[in-house]
């Protein structure tokens, strides 16, 4: 049987005035139709790169520079931009990262789809044109009156079914899905890639999945092709190479995976209980536009102790919004917050002050983080100057660089921009400026959710020395139970604005009583392809809704050290 797609030897260079920057060298592998095929690799090690060549976009003065790429017989290397362009969509299409960015935010769904039959020859009109619509939308499981919606009003999950559907429009032979869920939830995660599995299945089609989490590797590829520094190390069935890795660099990839049972690291100091919380909730809620998204909510973390409490759960269970509640963005619509004992309401300015520079945060996206026009020294000297704690400027880049060096950063790093430090440096920037001012508490938003694996556990051994070492006590926030499981004190988990689980994370996640934290547990992808990824369903979990009262009412008044408070 002739293979979808042939890879051979496959070499692509960035020729620039000093020279040849070698990005892909000699990588080789084929894809048959109905495979699929795990391209995993951490930032820089070519994934993309090979992606791009065989799209036929790399851009100057990036090009093939040695090999082939065949596809149902036909070499793409060395046809024009028109040719590629034929072939795009019609027998090779692709399915974005961000979905949150693929889509015009100014045209509704059925344009942005019409948009792309009509620029590859499907001249339908009408009432053909919106049957058509119709019918792809539902092959990814959304419902017609999505046509009419605009990208602003859907979830992460079905903008980037909208963008599945896109890529399946004219039945490609090769679907390539570039880190498609990195930024979703384990349940809308699961979704996506089940949708993805079912529109392959039955188009027969061969899929590249590029990535960086081996736990999802393993339970969503046949065969595993693994890239560092633009060549393949590994290529194998996804069985053999999870149970007998043949190169370090692999191994390594998956023992990066963090998985509830795995290793932890507790604090294990005791509070004391005369101490005043350093922060507390006290029936804390908070309404928009008479919508819930914080039912009253009530916990505390210990004034004498750091402690990191996580909060997990869904897109939209009100995770950021109880973040947001916690930094003094938002004022809670019913409750009290007090902080170090007193009500965030009966805070002098000069308190509030104080307030500002003890309670920092660690954002989800890096790259928006910085300001761009400036360099990173800047945007960490910065706070110094407003809260008047440096002396000097000298004194202020003293200060940042020992901040550097406190995340494992060279100083040097300080003098670029930064679009200049890569994504896990520029996470590790954020957390150095928060130092600079000594909080007392740091909320940590997703921190995790758009770097690389390796990275990943060492922004996560991070937030441990924080605690442990510069006594800072961290609220994270976060979708991914298992570093949760790693990390944590302890857990709170939220659906639909309400807690529905809380205490130690070996209780809330190790064995989960709650139906929705189970379900949660479920969802995770496991390094291992042996075993099934989640049997339960979101609708198994709605069915048991009307439990949610006394399952939350048990959780707040149970487990939690004390530090939870019912």
């Amino acid at each position: 049987m002739t293979p979808v797609l042939s890879v051979e030897r496959l070499s692509v260079g960035y020729f620039m005035s000093a020279g040849v920057i070698e990005a892909v060298r000699n990588v080789t592998f084929t894809l048959d139709a109905g495979q699929r095929l795990g391209l995993v690799g951490e930032s820089g090690s070519g994934k993309t790169t090979t992606a791009l060549a065989i799209m036929g976009l790399l851009r100057t003065p990036g090009r093939v520079s040695g090999g082939r790429i065949v596809l149902d017989g036909q070499n793409l290397v060395g046809l024009d931009a028109d040719a590629h362009a034929k072939l795009r969509l019609a027998r090779v299409s692709y399915v974005p990262q961000g979905a949150m960015n693929s889509l015009n935010p100014v045209l509704r769904v059925r344009v942005s789809i019409a948009h792309a039959l009509r620029a590859h020859g499907e001249l339908l009109s009408g009432r053909a044109l919106m049957e058509r619509i119709v019918t792809l939308l539902a092959q990814v499981g959304l419902a017609p009156d999505v046509a009419e919606r605009f990208p602003h009003e859907l979830s992460g999950g079905m903008k980037q079914r909208v963008c599945i559907a896109i890529a399946i429009s004219l039945g490609p032979r090769l679907i390539i899905a570039d880190e498609p869920t990195s930024a979703l939830d384990v349940v809308t995660q699961r979704q996506v890639m089940r949708t993805l599995h079912e529109v392959q299945d039955r188009l027969g089609s061969a899929m590249i999945l590029i990535g960086h989490d081996m736990g999802l590797m393993a339970q969503s590829v046949d065969v595993i092709a693994v890239m560092r520094g633009g060549e393949l190390v590994e290529v194998g069935e996804v069985r053999r190479v999870f149970r007998h890795p043949g190169h370090p660099y692999t191994a390594k990839l998956i023992e990066s995976v963090p998985v509830i049972g795995g290793a932890v690291h507790r604090q294990m100091r005791a509070a004391s209980a005369a101490a005043p919380p350093l922060i507390e909730f006290a029936g804390v809620g908070k309404i928009y536009a008479r919508m819930p998204a914080l039912h009253p909510i009530s916990f505390a973390l210990p004034g004498d102790s750091a402690r990191i409490l996580s909060v997990v759960g869904q897109s939209g269970s009100g995770k950021t919004t109880l973040g947001s509640l916690v930094l003094g963005f938002i004022p809670p619509t019913t409750g009290i917050i007090r902080w170090q004992g007193r009500p965030m309401t009966a805070l002098s300015q000069r308190e509030r002050r104080g307030f500002r520079r003890d309670v920092q945060a660690v954002f989800q996206d890096p790259y928006s983080t910085f300001n761009p026009f400036y360099r990173v020294v800047r945007s960490l000297t910065q706070p110094l100057r407003t809260f008047g704690l440096a002396h000097s400027a000298a004194d202020a880049r003293e200060r940042a660089e020992t901040a550097c060096r406190q995340v494992g950063l060279i100083p040097a790093l300080l003098d670029r921009f930064p679009h200049q430090l890569s994504g896990g440096q520029r996470q590790r920037m954020m957390v150095a400026r928060a130092l600079l001012l000594h909080p007392r508490l740091l909320v940590a938003d997703e921190p995790v959710s758009m770097v690389d694996a390796s990275l990943r556990a060492e922004i996560l051994d991070l937030l441990v020395e924080l605690r442990d070492v510069h006594e800072i006590s961290i609220i994270y926030i976060t979708h991914d139970l298992a570093t949760a499981y790693r990390v944590s004190d302890e857990v709170l988990v939220l659906h639909k604005g309400r807690v529905v689980e809380a205490g130690a994370p070996e209780a809330v996640l190790g064995a989960p009583s709650h139906p929705y934290t189970r379900l949660l547990v479920d969802c995770l992808p496991w390094p291992d392809p042996e075993r099934p990824w989640g049997a339960r369903e979101l609708s198994d979990f709605e069915e048991t809704r009307e439990r949610d009262e006394d399952h939350e009412a048990g959780a707040l008044a149970g487990e939690g050290g004390g530090h939870l408070l019912g």
